[in-house]
Protein backbone atom coordinates (compact mmCIF):
# COMPACT_ATOMS: atom_id res chain seq x y z
CA UNK A 1 0.00 0.00 0.00
CA UNK A 2 1.62 3.24 -1.02
CA UNK A 3 0.74 6.17 1.52
CA UNK A 4 2.16 9.62 0.51
CA UNK A 5 3.99 12.31 2.24
CA UNK A 6 2.49 15.37 3.32
CA UNK A 7 4.55 18.47 3.63
CA UNK A 8 3.35 21.43 5.85
CA UNK A 9 3.68 24.93 5.51
CA UNK A 10 6.54 25.17 8.15
CA UNK A 11 8.48 22.62 5.97
CA UNK A 12 8.10 24.55 2.85
CA UNK A 13 8.35 28.23 3.67
CA UNK A 14 9.60 28.07 7.19
CA UNK A 15 8.86 28.70 10.00
CA UNK A 16 8.13 32.02 12.05
CA UNK A 17 9.55 35.36 10.46
CA UNK A 18 11.52 33.48 8.76
CA UNK A 19 8.51 32.17 6.57
CA UNK A 20 7.67 33.96 3.53
CA UNK A 21 4.22 35.99 2.86
CA UNK A 22 4.63 34.93 -0.74
CA UNK A 23 5.19 31.26 -0.51
CA UNK A 24 2.28 31.35 2.39
CA UNK A 25 -0.22 32.81 0.07
CA UNK A 26 0.58 30.41 -2.82
CA UNK A 27 0.60 27.58 -0.69
CA UNK A 28 -2.23 27.60 1.43
CA UNK A 29 -4.03 28.43 -1.93
CA UNK A 30 -2.65 25.38 -4.24
CA UNK A 31 -0.94 23.19 -1.30
CA UNK A 32 1.58 22.64 -3.84
CA UNK A 33 5.11 22.91 -2.37
CA UNK A 34 6.60 23.70 -5.90
CA UNK A 35 4.76 26.60 -6.48
CA UNK A 36 5.33 27.67 -2.97
CA UNK A 37 8.68 27.36 -3.25
CA UNK A 38 9.11 29.35 -6.40
CA UNK A 39 7.39 32.12 -4.91
CA UNK A 40 9.43 32.02 -1.88
CA UNK A 41 12.66 32.63 -4.21
CA UNK A 42 10.61 35.61 -5.89
CA UNK A 43 10.05 36.81 -3.03
CA UNK A 44 13.37 36.90 -1.70
CA UNK A 45 14.76 38.63 -4.67
CA UNK A 46 12.11 40.95 -4.45
CA UNK A 47 13.23 42.00 -1.16
CA UNK A 48 16.67 41.93 -2.19
CA UNK A 49 15.60 44.25 -5.00
CA UNK A 50 14.25 46.39 -2.55
CA UNK A 51 16.94 46.26 -0.42
CA UNK A 52 19.27 47.48 -2.97
CA UNK A 53 16.89 50.69 -4.16
CA UNK A 54 16.48 51.34 -0.40
CA UNK A 55 20.27 51.45 0.19
CA UNK A 56 20.69 53.22 -3.14
CA UNK A 57 18.32 56.01 -2.09
CA UNK A 58 19.39 56.12 1.38
CA UNK A 59 22.85 56.58 0.16
CA UNK A 60 22.26 59.72 -2.59
CA UNK A 61 19.80 61.48 0.08
CA UNK A 62 22.89 61.32 2.82
CA UNK A 63 25.51 62.42 0.53
CA UNK A 64 23.09 65.01 -0.92
CA UNK A 65 22.56 66.01 2.87
CA UNK A 66 26.20 66.62 3.29
CA UNK A 67 26.77 68.23 -0.09
CA UNK A 68 24.07 71.01 1.37
CA UNK A 69 26.17 71.19 4.44
CA UNK A 70 28.90 71.49 2.21
CA UNK A 71 27.36 74.22 0.61
CA UNK A 72 26.16 76.02 3.38
CA UNK A 73 30.07 76.06 4.43
CA UNK A 74 31.01 77.36 1.46
CA UNK A 75 28.89 80.63 1.38
CA UNK A 76 29.69 81.47 4.89
CA UNK A 77 33.74 81.19 3.74
CA UNK A 78 33.11 83.46 1.04
CA UNK A 79 30.80 86.01 3.01
CA UNK A 80 33.62 86.32 5.47
CA UNK A 81 36.34 86.47 2.78
CA UNK A 82 34.38 89.23 1.55
CA UNK A 83 33.91 90.63 4.50
CA UNK A 84 37.85 90.55 5.41
CA UNK A 85 38.44 92.58 2.08
CA UNK A 86 35.72 94.99 2.46
CA UNK A 87 37.73 95.66 6.23
CA UNK A 88 41.16 95.76 4.68
CA UNK A 89 42.33 92.66 6.91
CA UNK A 90 43.15 90.88 3.88
CA UNK A 91 43.91 91.69 0.40
CA UNK A 92 44.65 88.04 -1.68
CA UNK A 93 41.55 86.35 -1.58
CA UNK A 94 42.56 83.81 -4.16
CA UNK A 95 45.29 81.97 -1.53
CA UNK A 96 42.43 81.95 1.20
CA UNK A 97 39.71 81.13 -0.84
CA UNK A 98 41.68 77.79 -2.10
CA UNK A 99 42.74 77.17 1.03
CA UNK A 100 39.55 77.13 2.78
CA UNK A 101 37.69 75.54 -0.40
CA UNK A 102 40.52 73.03 -0.17
CA UNK A 103 39.91 71.81 2.98
CA UNK A 104 35.90 72.13 3.21
CA UNK A 105 36.23 69.70 0.25
CA UNK A 106 38.42 67.60 1.59
CA UNK A 107 36.29 66.88 4.53
CA UNK A 108 33.21 66.58 2.46
CA UNK A 109 34.70 64.38 0.55
CA UNK A 110 35.36 61.75 3.66
CA UNK A 111 32.33 62.39 5.18
CA UNK A 112 30.45 61.24 1.91
CA UNK A 113 32.79 58.56 1.33
CA UNK A 114 32.00 56.82 5.15
CA UNK A 115 28.40 57.44 5.05
CA UNK A 116 28.47 55.39 1.61
CA UNK A 117 30.80 53.12 3.03
CA UNK A 118 27.89 52.23 6.01
CA UNK A 119 24.81 52.53 3.76
CA UNK A 120 25.98 49.90 1.40
CA UNK A 121 27.99 47.59 4.30
CA UNK A 122 24.17 47.46 6.25
CA UNK A 123 22.44 46.76 3.08
CA UNK A 124 24.89 43.94 2.03
CA UNK A 125 24.71 42.42 5.66
CA UNK A 126 20.89 42.67 5.77
CA UNK A 127 20.93 41.07 1.90
CA UNK A 128 23.32 37.99 3.12
CA UNK A 129 20.38 37.73 6.56
CA UNK A 130 17.29 37.64 3.58
CA UNK A 131 19.01 34.72 1.95
CA UNK A 132 18.64 32.51 5.16
CA UNK A 133 22.90 32.32 5.85
CA UNK A 134 23.74 32.91 9.36
CA UNK A 135 25.70 36.05 10.30
CA UNK A 136 27.81 35.38 13.20
CA UNK A 137 30.15 33.29 11.40
CA UNK A 138 30.66 36.06 8.60
CA UNK A 139 31.14 38.59 11.30
CA UNK A 140 33.62 36.74 12.56
CA UNK A 141 35.38 36.32 10.03
CA UNK A 142 35.43 39.80 8.54
CA UNK A 143 36.63 40.82 12.39
CA UNK A 144 39.53 38.13 11.70
CA UNK A 145 40.18 39.42 8.32
CA UNK A 146 40.06 43.28 9.19
CA UNK A 147 42.68 42.59 11.72
CA UNK A 148 44.82 41.26 9.18
CA UNK A 149 44.33 43.90 6.76
CA UNK A 150 44.68 46.43 9.54
CA UNK A 151 47.80 45.29 10.68
CA UNK A 152 49.38 45.30 7.01
CA UNK A 153 47.95 48.56 6.20
CA UNK A 154 48.41 50.58 9.69
CA UNK A 155 50.77 53.34 8.21
CA UNK A 156 48.06 53.62 5.49
CA UNK A 157 45.17 54.49 7.87
CA UNK A 158 47.83 56.49 10.41
CA UNK A 159 48.92 58.55 7.20
CA UNK A 160 44.67 58.71 6.62
CA UNK A 161 43.46 59.80 9.85
CA UNK A 162 46.94 62.26 10.83
CA UNK A 163 45.50 64.10 7.34
CA UNK A 164 42.05 64.66 8.42
CA UNK A 165 42.95 65.39 11.88
CA UNK A 166 45.48 68.25 10.03
CA UNK A 167 42.63 69.42 7.68
CA UNK A 168 39.99 69.98 10.33
CA UNK A 169 42.30 71.67 12.43
CA UNK A 170 43.92 73.83 9.26
CA UNK A 171 47.63 73.27 10.61
CA UNK A 172 48.30 74.68 6.93
CA UNK A 173 47.23 74.88 3.21
CA UNK A 174 47.70 75.48 -0.18
CA UNK A 175 50.28 78.36 -0.64
CA UNK A 176 51.58 78.46 3.10
CA UNK A 177 55.37 78.01 3.69
CA UNK A 178 55.90 75.14 6.43
CA UNK A 179 59.02 73.83 8.04
CA UNK A 180 59.48 70.19 8.14
CA UNK A 181 62.47 68.30 9.16
CA UNK A 182 64.27 71.82 9.08
CA UNK A 183 63.35 72.26 5.03
CA UNK A 184 61.13 75.34 4.44
CA UNK A 185 58.97 75.61 1.17
CA UNK A 186 55.34 76.58 -0.17
CA UNK A 187 52.72 74.22 -0.24
CA UNK A 188 51.36 73.44 -3.33
CA UNK A 189 49.11 70.17 -2.66
CA UNK A 190 47.49 69.12 0.48
CA UNK A 191 45.95 65.42 0.01
CA UNK A 192 44.82 63.10 3.22
CA UNK A 193 47.81 60.56 2.52
CA UNK A 194 50.89 63.19 1.95
CA UNK A 195 51.13 67.05 1.14
CA UNK A 196 53.53 68.51 -1.17
CA UNK A 197 56.03 71.65 -0.99
CA UNK A 198 58.60 73.49 -2.73
CA UNK A 199 61.89 74.38 -1.47
CA UNK A 200 63.89 77.54 -2.18
CA UNK A 201 65.60 75.37 -5.06
CA UNK A 202 62.24 74.46 -7.02
CA UNK A 203 62.62 70.26 -5.21
CA UNK A 204 59.11 69.19 -4.39
CA UNK A 205 59.15 67.11 -1.72
CA UNK A 206 56.24 64.95 -0.59
CA UNK A 207 56.19 63.43 3.04
CA UNK A 208 53.25 61.24 4.87
CA UNK A 209 51.05 62.54 7.19
CA UNK A 210 51.52 60.12 9.60
CA UNK A 211 55.31 60.81 9.88
CA UNK A 212 54.96 64.34 10.34
CA UNK A 213 55.85 64.68 14.65
CA UNK A 214 56.26 68.84 14.16
CA UNK A 215 55.93 71.10 10.89
CA UNK A 216 56.05 75.08 11.58
CA UNK A 217 53.62 77.02 9.64
CA UNK A 218 55.26 80.67 8.86
CA UNK A 219 52.43 82.08 7.30
CA UNK A 220 50.41 82.30 10.51
CA UNK A 221 49.58 86.43 10.94
CA UNK A 222 52.76 87.95 11.61
CA UNK A 223 56.42 87.02 11.83
CA UNK A 224 59.23 88.36 13.59
CA UNK A 225 62.81 89.59 12.26
CA UNK A 226 65.15 88.74 15.45
CA UNK A 227 69.49 89.94 14.67
CA UNK A 228 71.83 89.41 17.10
CA UNK A 229 74.46 92.12 16.32
CA UNK A 230 78.11 91.13 16.88
CA UNK A 231 80.29 93.74 18.21
CA UNK A 232 84.07 93.95 19.56
CA UNK A 233 84.68 93.79 23.28
CA UNK A 234 85.65 97.45 23.34
CA UNK A 235 82.72 98.79 21.53
CA UNK A 236 80.52 101.42 23.49
CA UNK A 237 77.24 99.48 24.24
CA UNK A 238 75.11 103.01 24.65
CA UNK A 239 76.65 104.10 20.98
CA UNK A 240 76.06 100.87 19.65
CA UNK A 241 72.66 100.54 20.94
CA UNK A 242 71.92 103.92 19.72
CA UNK A 243 72.89 103.31 16.11
CA UNK A 244 71.12 99.82 16.08
CA UNK A 245 67.75 101.48 17.34
CA UNK A 246 68.05 104.33 14.53
CA UNK A 247 69.12 102.32 12.32
CA UNK A 248 66.17 100.16 12.96
CA UNK A 249 63.91 102.87 12.82
CA UNK A 250 64.91 104.26 9.96
CA UNK A 251 64.03 100.98 7.99
CA UNK A 252 60.76 100.99 10.27
CA UNK A 253 60.12 104.52 7.92
CA UNK A 254 61.45 103.56 4.62
CA UNK A 255 58.66 103.54 2.41
CA UNK A 256 59.49 100.43 1.02
CA UNK A 257 60.39 98.19 3.85
CA UNK A 258 58.39 100.03 6.31
CA UNK A 259 54.95 98.18 5.07
CA UNK A 260 55.86 95.31 6.33
CA UNK A 261 57.24 96.12 9.80
CA UNK A 262 53.99 96.05 12.35
CA UNK A 263 55.45 97.81 15.58
CA UNK A 264 58.35 99.94 16.12
CA UNK A 265 61.57 98.18 16.47
CA UNK A 266 62.69 96.96 20.08
CA UNK A 267 66.25 96.32 21.65
CA UNK A 268 66.42 93.55 24.00
CA UNK A 269 69.79 94.40 25.18
CA UNK A 270 73.02 92.32 25.17
CA UNK A 271 72.36 88.84 24.34
CA UNK A 272 76.09 87.70 24.23
CA UNK A 273 78.94 88.35 25.87
CA UNK A 274 82.21 86.72 25.83
CA UNK A 275 85.98 86.22 25.02
CA UNK A 276 84.83 86.27 21.15
CA UNK A 277 82.62 89.62 21.55
CA UNK A 278 79.79 90.74 21.97
CA UNK A 279 76.03 90.52 20.59
CA UNK A 280 72.88 93.20 20.79
CA UNK A 281 69.89 91.73 19.85
CA UNK A 282 67.81 93.91 17.97
CA UNK A 283 63.78 92.95 16.83
CA UNK A 284 61.10 93.91 14.29
CA UNK A 285 57.81 92.37 14.70
CA UNK A 286 56.66 91.86 10.55
CA UNK A 287 54.01 90.08 8.47
CA UNK A 288 54.51 86.58 7.74
CA UNK A 289 57.02 85.91 5.37
CA UNK A 290 58.57 89.11 5.27
CA UNK A 291 61.37 88.77 8.31
CA UNK A 292 64.12 87.63 5.91
CA UNK A 293 64.08 90.52 3.41
CA UNK A 294 63.81 93.01 6.28
CA UNK A 295 66.48 91.04 8.52
CA UNK A 296 69.11 90.98 5.18
CA UNK A 297 68.15 94.86 4.89
CA UNK A 298 68.85 95.39 8.26
CA UNK A 299 72.19 93.83 8.21
CA UNK A 300 73.38 95.80 5.30
CA UNK A 301 72.53 98.83 6.54
CA UNK A 302 74.24 97.97 10.10
CA UNK A 303 77.22 97.68 8.26
CA UNK A 304 77.54 100.80 6.61
CA UNK A 305 76.24 102.18 9.77
CA UNK A 306 79.16 101.01 11.74
CA UNK A 307 81.32 101.83 9.15
CA UNK A 308 80.52 105.33 9.56
CA UNK A 309 80.73 105.92 13.22
CA UNK A 310 83.94 103.89 13.50
CA UNK A 311 82.29 100.74 15.56
CA UNK A 312 84.48 97.26 15.21
CA UNK A 313 83.08 93.66 14.95
CA UNK A 314 84.49 90.42 16.38
CA UNK A 315 87.16 89.65 13.78
CA UNK A 316 89.98 87.34 13.62
CA UNK A 317 93.42 87.85 11.23
CA UNK A 318 93.92 84.75 8.72
CA UNK A 319 97.10 84.02 6.96
CA UNK A 320 96.32 83.24 4.04
CA UNK A 321 99.46 81.32 2.19
CA UNK A 322 100.29 80.31 -1.67
CA UNK A 323 99.66 84.13 -2.94
CA UNK A 324 102.20 85.98 -4.47
CA UNK A 325 100.36 89.18 -5.31
CA UNK A 326 97.46 90.69 -3.20
CA UNK A 327 95.81 93.75 -2.30
CA UNK A 328 96.29 94.85 1.02
CA UNK A 329 93.48 95.88 4.10
CA UNK A 330 91.72 99.04 3.31
CA UNK A 331 92.72 102.04 5.59
CA UNK A 332 91.67 105.51 6.54
CA UNK A 333 93.16 108.50 7.43
CA UNK A 334 90.55 110.64 9.91
CA UNK A 335 92.96 112.74 11.79
CA UNK A 336 92.37 115.85 9.19
CA UNK A 337 88.98 114.68 8.11
CA UNK A 338 90.10 113.36 4.72
CA UNK A 339 90.07 110.19 3.49
CA UNK A 340 93.33 108.56 1.88
CA UNK A 341 92.21 106.37 -0.52
CA UNK A 342 94.11 102.54 -0.51
CA UNK A 343 95.25 99.98 -3.42
CA UNK A 344 91.79 97.84 -2.61
CA UNK A 345 89.64 101.27 -3.74
CA UNK A 346 91.98 102.41 -6.78
CA UNK A 347 91.60 98.97 -7.90
CA UNK A 348 87.44 98.92 -7.91
CA UNK A 349 87.82 102.50 -9.69
CA UNK A 350 89.82 101.11 -12.44
CA UNK A 351 86.83 98.33 -12.82
CA UNK A 352 84.29 98.71 -15.50
CA UNK A 353 80.63 98.16 -14.34
CA UNK A 354 79.21 95.50 -14.79
CA UNK A 355 75.72 97.16 -15.64
CA UNK A 356 75.33 100.84 -17.56
CA UNK A 357 72.24 102.45 -18.33
CA UNK A 358 71.82 102.86 -21.61
CA UNK A 359 68.96 105.01 -21.57
CA UNK A 360 67.86 107.64 -19.40
CA UNK A 361 64.11 106.22 -18.80
CA UNK A 362 66.11 103.65 -16.71
CA UNK A 363 66.34 105.98 -13.55
CA UNK A 364 63.38 105.27 -12.85
CA UNK A 365 62.70 104.18 -9.30
CA UNK A 366 63.96 104.68 -5.91
CA UNK A 367 67.07 106.44 -6.19
CA UNK A 368 69.32 104.62 -3.62
CA UNK A 369 71.62 102.12 -6.17
CA UNK A 370 70.16 99.71 -3.90
CA UNK A 371 69.59 96.81 -6.25
CA UNK A 372 67.41 94.70 -3.28
CA UNK A 373 65.66 98.00 -2.75
CA UNK A 374 64.64 98.29 -6.59
CA UNK A 375 63.94 95.18 -6.91
CA UNK A 376 61.45 95.16 -3.85
CA UNK A 377 59.98 98.01 -5.04
CA UNK A 378 59.55 96.66 -8.67
CA UNK A 379 57.96 93.00 -7.73
CA UNK A 380 56.78 93.43 -4.52
CA UNK A 381 57.27 91.51 -1.16
CA UNK A 382 57.83 88.07 -1.91
CA UNK A 383 58.84 84.87 0.69
CA UNK A 384 62.87 84.79 0.18
CA UNK A 385 63.51 82.41 2.76
CA UNK A 386 67.22 82.11 4.66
Amino acid sequence: MLVLAQVTEAQVCGEGPEARWLCLLVFRSTENDVLARGAGGVATLLVIAGIILLAFIASRLLRRFVGRIAGRMEAKVEERLAQAVASGAITDTQKFRTRRLQRLKAITGVLRGVVATFVWIAAILWIISELGIRLQPILAGAGLLGIIIGFGAQQLVRDVLAGIAMLIEDQYGVGDWIEVDGIIGEVERVGLRSPAFRDIDGTVHHVLNGYIQRVGNLSKEWARATYDVPLALDADIPTARAIIHQVATDLADDPVWGRDILEPPEIWGVQEFGPEGLQIRVSLRTKPLRNWDLKRQLRERLKAAFEEAGLRMPSQLIELGGQRIGYPFLTREVDDGTRELGPLETAAEERQPLVQSTTEDDTDGPPTGDLTTELRAEQGPRPRPD
